[in-house]
């Protein structure tokens, strides 16, 4: 299918971030390149429980995805994973577990220096910053278990400080498109990562009592053979005219900003298809079709969370190119915490 002549987004090239996302009696908010190195968001007392934080990873080769979450909320953490067989029809395996009091979960000071670490009986995981990120797994899915080792390395990002209210802030930096190396081991089956591409939201945030969103995010290759990521959201981070400030698209690791999408959830978001467009113009203009979904449902009385994530492939074009066939997933969810 021909490329599209698109009408593209005005906004200016990024900057490099601040060192610190607070710093001279004020925080940095804006929209970055390249991620804050100190995050210096904290609450003390109960206002502990407002600060939520995750990291989420995934990986895609032409055979199989692997998504791993780590999520701190303070009265629990979450630590979830789930491997898709793209030869085998979109066959998965998943795996989910919760630590009461987040016990089982620490977390790094920043998506570019420390270590999270979740340790609890039969799963560890370690996530260390190190111009990128390496990773190490050892926890179970279905009846096998999922180890090895992932390293990513960094390109272009999108780290964005941004006002949620008059005394909260959320800071998150994206990836998409980055390359990944490594093995992991399903049981007998070997997980070669080498030539495949990750994708990365590190999210540490000053939530609201009530968050919703809407979300996807690919890594895949266009015809040409040059690699390409995909992140988009609505409803969370929106500016004055509606539009979400994270999204963007990278191609070859170089990141550009894209303008606000509209979602199209089906009345059935695990086996319908979504449809996903720009607000204005036709930068994006994609169809998703669901292969499987990760789906949980939590209610602890005062909070709860609803969050289904499907994963499978994407037809359409973005910014003038045909991405038919990628690979990736989409999600919406509801939080009251």
């Amino acid at each position: 299918r021909p490329a599209r002549a698109t009408r593209m987004t005005s906004a200016p090239p990024l900057e490099d971030a601040p060192h610190a996302t607070f710093a001279d009696g004020r925080w940095q908010l804006g929209i970055y390149r390249t991620p804050f190195t100190e995050v210096n968001l904290s609450a003390r007392g109960w206002k502990r429980f407002r600060l939520k934080q995750w990291h989420y990873l995934s990986f895609t080769t032409d055979e199989w995805f692997v998504a791993l979450g780590l999520v701190q909320l303070g009265y629990v953490a979450n630590l979830f994973s789930y491997a898709v067989d793209r030869i085998g029809h979109g066959r998965a395996v998943e795996h989910g577990s919760l630590s009461p009091c987040g016990q089982a979960l620490s977390f790094a000071p920043s998506s570019v220096a420390g270590k999270t670490c979740w340790k609890s009986r039969g799963a560890s995981v370690s996530v260390q910053a190190a111009d990128g990120w390496e990773i190490d797994v050892d926890i179970p899915l279905g009846h096998e278990r999922l180890r090895g080792h992932a390293e990513i390395r960094a390109r272009d990002s999108i780290a964005m400080l941004h006002r949620l209210g008059p005394k909260r802030v959320a800071y998150t930096h994206k990836a998409a498109g980055w390359p990944v190396s490594g093995r992991l081991e399903l049981g007998a089956r070997s997980i070669r990562l080498d030539g495949g591409l990750a994708a990365s939201d590190w999210t540490r945030s000053q939530a609201t009592r009530i968050t919703e969103w809407k979300w996807a995010s690919v890594s895949g290759f266009l015809p040409n053979g040059r690699s390409f990521g995909l992140n988009l959201s609505a409803q969370v981070y929106e500016d004055e005219r509606g539009h979400s400030v994270e999204n963007a698209f990278w191609l070859d690791g170089r990141v550009r900003r894209l303008d606000g999408v509209r979602f199209e959830v089906p009345n059935d978001p695990q086996l319908e298809s979504w449809r996903i467009t720009s607000l204005d113009g036709d930068e994006v203009d994609l169809q998703f079709r669901p292969l499987g979904a990760r789906e949980e449902h939590s209610n602890f009385g005062l909070v709860r969370t609803d969050f289904v994530q499907p994963y499978g492939r994407f037809e359409g074009h973005l910014c003038g190119h045909d991405v038919t066939g990628s690979f990736g997933v989409v999600e919406v969810h509801l939080s009251v915490w």
